[in-house]
């Protein structure tokens, strides 16, 4: 068991206000571009605020009241769960799925390389799911593909269901008693076919667009390619008719603008089916009639691009009539997720809507959702997203008698009785869940079914996970908490998911307790050798204090809570409240030293006045400002303290000698893509290509793009400037020890980063 040394309380440790410091900084940015040139680098950053310890302001925007966000239950009142109605097994046609927990189909990040890919999917269904959907991205349709669609990746980034991995991937699901399902879709964006009009502008897809000879085609190909996935191993097929997929084109009236008397037109439910139907019935004349096709559908939609204009959108009661008509094809079971026409993200990951503090709804177009008038009023909006589609799969459930599952949010770890009386109310029958089980927590089923809720690595919903181009690290798919994910396998991580054993016997020394300190200690007693973690504060970094303004969507103390618990199972020796100089490592004598201090704030170069003062983004929630900030930065940092004041009913400017485009970043791609309409939506003022020349008495002076010096009203001015490395001690001691610098203090970015630079130096200790 780990040790608690300095005095400092337990409490205190699991939860206690940190230290911001030096060493504080796991939110920071990497390129070094702030307000103005830094006077000086390295001081000390004040205090940062706990969740505990941060008062409310009063002042709350407008926009911030539109979804307002209720705590989450997360009561266990069940006991054990291995008993509990998530452990009941359910049926999809005659294949038998030994819980509800059923990992979807959703782009991985892992390669065609079949070693790669064979760990990635075994060691999720190692991990106690019930089934397994594979993605359907892994291989060409001998038609399809090769006559009407060319990737724009290249033509050689995807194989022939021959060539490809897939037959290696079913057999070690199967090794593992799990059944592998494979999904087939068509039409996704980024993809120049035939069927689509102008893909680089966004365009959305019509039914009109096919011909009933390419349905024809269309219907031929997928029974021969679902013949050949049969073969193969398979146990049954996923439709992919939701989002932008092109069986989809044609169940709603709002893509489906065939004539009213074509046989697949939106005249009736029966004839915005039939393409469905046919791929079905294609599907078990070439399989047999037992072989199991669920379809993927819209559950309930609502045209985001232009607001309120839905009259040819489908209602939850519409998708039940659709519904009805599937099983009647021969569908045997049905998987909802939200329908909206133009945010594609949204459609596979509708808790998006919840990723910016005060600006809950947000859909991406500077809009935004009321979910207790949007969607039907059947969508929860309270929660953070969490069980998103219940209350359209409870309706839908009404009109059918297979299984339905659906997608969004479903994380029965963070509230386990929420979950359990959705499934014994008959409201779901099999919860859909892709990042927390493949990405975050392989290993999230059998923790869960063992009553070790507080051992599952909590998925952060960061959206980092979510094709996020141009993110610090070079991996588009990674996840912010599991550095193993898009790296197994690879020349980054050849051992795979597994930690290797220690080299020997060592004596280890990480100094600084920030998820970057925390990870490396613990991955290196994992190794097995004997680790110390000093930390001046107290452990968790910014991480208390990125939950306060960010909101607890994030589970940012959730993640640091985890660390904490992972630090006491491993027997990592833990003292906080001192401060590490060379002398003391020299005295510690160890054969490692980990440096994760963090990196260092610059400062502006600039006093402020009693009437605006200066504030380090650390202490800005100290004390309510007036009206009127300034905010200096465009890091994630920086941006979070911007959405914060403005959910608050400040105004806000935002100015950064940068591009626009860096707004945000280190932030996922994927998550801007929600909130930066919002940002600017609810009145945010952006001054990029800017400088901050002086602060006033109520105002400041910036100089802008320009070349304009502007006059603008401020009651204070938030620091929040890019951080810089902080190798001080790094550097006195090395050549003496064997030291690797991990984190902010190497190369300041964001969470993500600095646990994966952990992860990988301490597998190379």
């Amino acid at each position: 068991m780990s040790e608690i040394k300095e005095g400092i309380s337990r409490r205190n440790f699991l939860g206690g206000a940190g230290l911001a410091a030096i060493g504080a900084g796991m939110l920071g940015s990497g390129m070094l571009a702030g307000c103005a040139p830094a006077k000086t680098a390295g001081e000390k950053e004040g205090p940062s605020v706990s969740s505990e310890s941060q008062g409310e302001w009063s002042g709350k925007s407008a926009y911030a009241q539109i979804n307002p966000q209720e705590e989450i239950d997360a009561s266990n009142s069940i006991g054990d769960l291995s008993k509990s109605e998530f452990a009941r097994p359910f049926n999809i046609g005659k294949i038998e799925i030994a819980n509800r927990f059923v990992k979807t189909a959703a782009t991985s990040g892992v390669s065609n390389d079949e070693v790669q890919a064979v760990g990635y999917f075994g060691n999720i269904a190692k991990g106690g799911v019930g089934a397994v959907f594979v993605e359907g991205s892994y291989a060409f349709f001998d038609k399809i593909d090769t006559e009407y669609t060319v990737s724009t990746m290249g033509p050689d980034t995807r194989l022939t269901i021959e060539a490809s991995p897939l037959e290696a991937v079913c057999k070690e699901i199967h090794s593992h008693n799990v059944p592998a399902f494979i999904q087939m879709k068509w039409g996704t964006p980024g993809l120049d076919n035939k069927w689509t009009n102008t893909p680089e502008t966004g365009t959305q897809y019509m039914a009109s667009e096919m011909t009933l000879d390419d349905i024809a085609m269309f219907t031929e190909d997928v029974a021969n390619a679902a013949r050949k996935l049969q073969a193969i191993g398979f146990d049954g097929i996923e439709i992919n008719a939701a989002g932008n997929n092109t069986p989809g084109w044609f169940l709603s009236r709002f893509r489906n603008d065939r004539p009213a008397d074509d046989p697949y037109g939106p005249a009736s439910f029966e004839s915005r089916t039939r393409f469905i139907g046919d791929l079905i019935s294609g599907i078990k004349t070439a399989c047999g009639e037992d072989f199991p096709v669920q379809v993927r559908m819209n559950g309930v939609e609502e045209n985001d691009t232009d607001l309120g204009q839905d009259e040819l959108i489908s209602s939850v009661e519409e998708s039940a009539e659709l519904a009805k008509c599937l099983e009647a094809a021969g569908a045997d079971s049905l998987h909802f997720i939200l329908g909206v026409m133009g945010n594609h993200n949204a459609q596979f990951m509708g808790d998006g809507y919840f990723s910016g503090v005060g600006v809950a709804g947000a859909n991406g177009f500077g809009t935004f959702f009321d979910f207790g008038k949007h969607f039907g009023g059947h969508l929860d909006g309270a929660h953070s997203g969490l069980g998103l589609m219940l209350g359209a799969t409870e309706v839908i459930k009404k009109a059918v008698s297979i299984p339905v599952g659906a997608a969004t949010y479903m994380d029965p770890a963070q509230a386990p009785d929420f979950f359990e009386s959705a499934l014994s109310d008959g409201r779901i029958d099999f919860l859909c869940i892709n990042r927390p089980v493949a990405n975050a927590d392989n290993e999230y089923v059998h923790k869960f079914f063992e009553n070790r809720l507080d051992e599952i690595r909590p998925c952060c919903r960061c959206l980092h996970c979510a094709a996020d181009f141009g993110n610090h690290m070079g991996t588009t798919e990674g996840c912010r908490v599991n550095a193993c994910k898009a790296r197994a396998f690879t020349d980054e991580m050849p051992e795979g998911y597994e930690v290797p054993a220690g080299d020997g016997t060592k004596k280890v020394m990480v100094i600084g307790g920030g998820p970057a300190g925390m990870e490396a200690a613990r991955v290196c007693a994992e190794r097995g050798y004997s680790v110390s973690l000093y930390e001046k504060g107290a452990l968790g970094g910014l991480l208390d204090f990125a939950e306060s303004v960010k909101g607890k969507h994030e589970h940012l103390v959730q993640l640091k809570d985890w660390f904490v618990h992972q630090l006491d199972l491993a027997g990592v020796e833990v003292v906080t409240g001192k401060e590490v100089d060379a002398a003391f490592v020299r005295e510690q004598k160890p054969d490692v030293v980990i440096v994760a201090v963090g990196g260092a704030r610059q400062e502006l170069g600039l006093s402020g006045t009693q009437a605006t003062p200066v504030v380090p983004v650390s202490e800005f929630l100290m004390n309510e400002p007036g009206e009127n900030v300034v905010v200096c930065g465009f890091n994630a940092q920086a941006y979070d303290t911007a959405l914060y004041l403005l959910a608050h009913g400040k105004r806000v400017t935002i100015v950064a000698n940068e591009p626009e485009e860096a707004l945000g970043k280190g932030q996922s791609a994927s998550l801007l893509g929600f909130t930066r309409p919002a940002f600017y939506a609810v009145g945010g003022r952006v001054l990029s290509m800017s400088t901050l020349d002086e602060v006033g008495d109520g105002e400041v002076k910036i100089t802008n793009s320009a070349g304009v010096q502007l006059t603008l009203k401020a009651d204070a001015v938030v620091n929040a400037v890019d951080m810089i490395p902080n190798t001080m001690l790094a550097d006195e001691l090395a050549g003496e020890f064997d030291v690797k610098c991990v984190g902010d203090c190497a190369d300041p970015w964001d969470i993500q980063a600095a646990i994966a630079t952990a992860n990988l130096a301490a597998r190379a200790c």
